[in-house]
């Protein structure tokens, strides 16, 4: 994994001890956290959607991609977070349950060094979570992902869950495009309510 990965998750006191037990942030910049357990019956989806490997790094991206997904669904049935909706603002401090880019790019990044630690990944590693802003980047406020790099390219993927409902697969897009202020060409929710992005 990518030292600066690493450096990101201590900077904020997150400590993942190991597959089986690791930390979940939420309630908007991490302010509350919990332990999620996780039993061999829980890891099993994500073993048998890694296996057979991925034969291509596109391939793999989009096994982390719906790796991201099961990680939510589980974990936030066990937080009570699964009703986190797509996006901030709409929900901004009137739900504890609710996630920001901050609570999602920090689990994200527990779950892409769980993938590493099980040896799940061979094309890419966690690399350190980056950050849009308005004055440098388009998207109008600021927003945070966790990324992954491609070993043998050295490219730089967003690998963004904030923009759907809880459960939904990740966005997966080059750090790059991200940067410009990439949105999905629709959102992915649970329901219909109206919800205010970037």
């Amino acid at each position: 994994m990518d030292r600066h990965a690493h450096n990101a998750l201590d900077e904020n006191n997150i400590v993942v001890d190991s597959p089986y037990n690791f930390p979940h942030c939420y309630a908007y910049g991490c302010a509350k956290r919990m332990n999620i357990i996780f039993t061999d019956k829980d890891w099993t989806p994500i073993h048998n959607l890694f296996s057979p490997a991925a034969r291509s790094p596109e391939a793999e991206r989009e096994k982390i991609s719906q790796a991201i997904a099961i990680f939510e669904q589980k974990a936030g049935a066990q937080a009570g977070t699964s009703a986190d909706k797509s996006g901030t603002f709409g929900e901004m401090f009137s739900n504890a349950d609710q996630h920001d880019c901050v609570d999602e790019s920090l689990n994200t990044s527990v779950y892409l060094q769980l993938l590493e630690r099980k040896g799940l990944l061979k094309f890419h590693e966690a690399a350190k979570p980056a950050v849009r802003l308005p004055l440098f980047h388009s998207g109008g406020w600021p927003h945070q992902s966790a990324t992954i790099k491609e070993i043998n390219s050295g490219t730089i993927y967003a690998v963004d869950s904030w923009f759907h409902d809880n459960g939904f697969p990740a966005e997966i897009i080059t750090l790059e495009d991200w940067r410009d202020g990439w949105k999905p060409d629709s959102i992915q929710r649970h329901n219909t309510d109206p919800t205010n992005f970037e």
